[in-house]
């Protein structure tokens, strides 16, 4: 019988408490690894350990990564986008993620992986890339001017994109500057990975499989299935970004 995915290696998930995060963390479970999850919420399931971080605390990223075990052999950088400004959405879904995976990357056992929310193309992405510039090197405390300077307060509703698109960026700098591990980036259609209604109805599918259905994707990638993917980008969102780009270039 052969060994399920996951077999005898260890993941730390941000967000392991809720959405994308907790999907993971249960199919990670089941898949063999052992979970560690890292999270503000006292939420235990799947889990074989709990690193609490409170995202808007000084040194909150450093704190966790000091106490995380060396040698991991996975880490799913999947926060909870956080209901409020984009100033509260940049601090924990784009800094602190960031920071910690700069922190841990070059601790992790080689061969292991590193996967983050990304977000597919549209028509405004050739337009944000210098705020997607920007965004990969964003620092806890620096969201605020972060926020007004790129226009965010203006148009809230496109940061969580910014943020996937940041992420994904920062994967693909991370898997040049870091041979020994893989660093790969999970396109969902929302950052809790829920399929859009419509899409799921032609897939007959709920939108609620959404988050389960993108997790095992990222059980692969953090997978040895994966071994020759690094600076990639997996669509697991029903088809929506293919849908989009097609009817963008009129294929």
């Amino acid at each position: 019988m052969a060994l399920p995915l996951l077999a005898g290696k260890r993941i730390a998930v941000l967000g392991s408490a809720s959405g994308l995060g907790l999907a993971v963390a249960a199919a990670a479970e089941a898949a063999g690894a052992e979970v560690l999850g890292i999270d503000g919420a006292a939420r235990f399931e799947h889990l074989s350990a709990l690193y609490r971080i409170e995202p808007g605390e000084t040194g909150a990223a450093e704190a966790v990564a000091a106490a995380l075990p060396e040698g991991l052999d996975g880490l799913a950088l999947l926060p909870a986008m956080p209901e409020g400004p984009p100033a509260r959405q940049l601090a924990e879904a784009l800094a602190l993620a960031r920071l910690l995976g700069d922190l841990m990357g070059p601790r992790m056992a080689a061969g292991g992986a590193i996967v983050v929310r990304g977000a597919g193309d549209d028509a405004q992405r050739a337009g944000a890339l210098g705020a997607i510039r920007a965004g990969v090197s964003l620092r806890p405390g620096q969201g605020a001017a972060f926020a007004a300077r790129w226009g965010l307060d203006t148009e809230p509703t496109g940061t969580p994109r910014l943020i996937g698109w940041a992420m994904q960026a920062w994967a693909m700098g991370r898997a040049t500057r870091w041979p020994r591990i893989r660093v790969n980036a999970l396109l969902t259609a929302a950052p809790d990975g829920r399929l859009p209604t419509a899409q799921a109805a032609a897939l007959g599918l709920d939108p609620s499989a959404g988050p389960a259905l993108a997790a095992r994707a990222a059980v692969f990638l953090l997978s040895d299935l994966a071994a020759g993917l690094t600076g990639a980008s997996l669509a697991a969102d029903g088809g929506a970004g293919a849908q989009l780009k097609t009817s963008l270039e009129g294929l």
